[in-house]
């Protein structure tokens, strides 16, 4: 049980997940994987994922995870069936299905769906909310502008004029957005600036729920409370701290370089 949870990114974004996992499992050791090396991911090939996916996987099962979670939208879309075959011997989630799940609760009728150029291209959120409900109209919006922004730290300085960009045109036509990047998250309020009073979705809150879940469903919950994070960059340590240090709480905790 207190085999640690591998999570991994593209780079910085997935600690808006691994934020959540802090307040809401605070017992569970946690191992986080930022891939900075070859961020962005979204504008990579299905094979480029999976190569980089894979290196990843076999690093967190050498370290006897008890779970992997792709806080990754991108590979979540396009290689997480692959890697379940490949590596059988661990639980692997992603965002998409949990996320999906959150938004239907809210019983709205038209959303947007933001998201790298390879989630979108993969269709998956609309081809998922589709399955469960084919009388919402979903809209899908690549925006692959957004993530160079928040791992160059340039949100902090204000992202304004590209949100506006992207999102001004469907002003109105929505009544929700499911933010489909776990970067997406630091940005949040310069979004809502731009669209105001709709339901947001977040698929960095909504994985959260199936990861506990499972934890109780296989009796996994780790009880001592005596929990560590480790933190790893496949990139520049102090490019990767100045990129997530105004959304992220770094208090007594150290990122590492992890060559895969």
């Amino acid at each position: 049980m207190d085999r640690p949870i591998g999570v991994f990114d593209s780079g910085v974004g997935g600690l808006t997940v691994l934020a959540s996992f802090q307040k809401e499992l605070p017992n569970e050791n946690l191992i986080y994987i930022g891939d900075n090396l070859h961020c962005p991911y979204g504008d990579k090939t299905k094979e480029q994922l999976f190569e980089y996916t894979c290196a990843i996987c076999e690093y967190f099962i050498s370290r006897n995870v008890k779970m992997i979670v792709l806080a990754c939208n991108t590979t979540s879309a396009n290689v997480l069936d692959e890697l379940r075959e490949k590596y059988k011997q661990v639980r692997i989630v992603g965002v998409i299905s949990s996320t999906v799940h959150d938004f239907l609760k809210t019983e709205k009728q038209n959303v947007l769906v933001i998201a790298t150029k390879g989630t979108i291209a993969s269709h998956k959120y609309k081809e998922t909310i589709y399955h469960y409900d084919q009388q919402i109209t979903t809209y899908e919006l690549a925006t692959p502008l957004i993530v160079p922004l928040v791992e160059s730290g340039e949100y902090k300085k204000g992202i304004n004029d590209t949100l506006t960009t992207y999102l001004s045109p469907y002003k109105g036509k929505i009544d929700s957005i499911i933010l489909g990047c776990t970067h997406y998250p630091v940005v949040m309020d310069q979004i809502q600036k731009v669209l105001g009073d709709i339901t947001y979705i977040s698929s960095s809150a909504a994985i959260y729920n199936e990861v506990h879940s499972y934890l109780i469903l296989h009796q996994l919950e780790n009880k001592n409370p005596r929990s560590y994070i480790e933190i790893y960059t496949t990139g520049h340590v102090d490019e990767f701290k100045y990129s997530s240090e105004g959304f992220f709480d770094y208090h007594h905790l150290e990122v590492q370089f992890l060559k895969l």
